[in-house]
């Protein structure tokens, strides 16, 4: 099934790389340090929560 993937800085490219073997996966890019994406970002923090509970992913790369 596709994979949502999540990165800050310099990890987005890395997450992309991976996940561009796995068909129909998307990525949310953080222009900021990411240790905390979840807990201080309510835009990823929304889109990870519809993955998960859902299976709804976000446009292919989204920016939070």
């Amino acid at each position: 099934p596709p994979m949502l993937g999540a990165g800050a800085w310099g990890e987005s490219d890395a997450v992309k790389r991976v996940l561009s073997q796995v068909p129909g996966s998307a990525t949310i890019h953080h222009d900021g340090p990411g240790h905390t994406l979840y807990g201080n970002n309510a835009c990823a923090r929304d889109h990870i929560n519809r993955y998960f509970t859902y299976g709804t992913l976000p446009p292919q790369t989204t920016n939070c």
